[in-house]
């Protein structure tokens, strides 16, 4: 139908219409905007920086921008970039509750759920991934959506990676660099 075709093709309405979110007290809950991270989906770019304070969601925003790409385009392949293993094991942590609560209609089927990577039946794929780690974006071609998180945080490495990133983003491909401040 017509109405499914057009929250398919919007973000915001797929990821309100279908998608979940375990809140601050662990319990599962729909995904509703708040009005942050509907002002970077509403305004998103290719190149989107976004300064912000702690605890706004836009990591878990990504997450779900990515898991709707996954979904709805197929043989896309997102990269979640973080700052650290531990930050790096929560994203992939809340990727993995999001799409585990999806809808199973909406859900294309899992070929690989590892420490690293969801990858899909349909040709796509998630990456979550350190900074740091040399290969990150070796052999990808980054069409979907590209999270930089926490660069402020990250060692002198970043800007070698960011541009092999860069390099590896196609035209279709979205990225997204956002931090908390460090100093000046």
């Amino acid at each position: 139908t017509e109405k499914l075709k057009r929250i398919l093709t919007d973000p915001k309405l797929y990821i309100e219409t279908f998608l979940k979110i375990a809140d601050k007290n662990g319990k599962v809950v729909p995904f509703k905007l708040n009005p942050q991270q509907d002002q970077l989906v509403a305004n998103m770019e290719k190149y989107n920086v976004v300064l912000k304070s702690r605890q706004l969601g836009i990591s878990s925003l990504i997450t779900a921008l990515s898991l709707w790409t996954a979904c709805t385009k197929p043989n896309t392949t997102s990269l979640l970039l973080s700052y650290s293993i531990d930050s790096a094991n929560g994203i992939f942590d809340k990727l993995r509750q999001i799409y585990f609560d999806m809808p199973d209609v909406l859900k294309p089927e899992l070929i690989n759920n590892n420490k690293k990577e969801l990858k899909f039946m349909n040709g796509s794929k998630i990456v979550v991934a350190t900074c740091g780690n040399k290969d990150v974006a070796r052999g990808l071609t980054l069409n979907g959506i590209v999270h930089i998180s926490e660069m402020a945080f990250m060692k002198d490495t970043i800007k070698k990676q960011l541009l092999a990133i860069e390099q590896a983003t196609s035209s279709d491909g979205i990225i997204i660099v956002e931090s908390t401040a460090n100093g000046i």
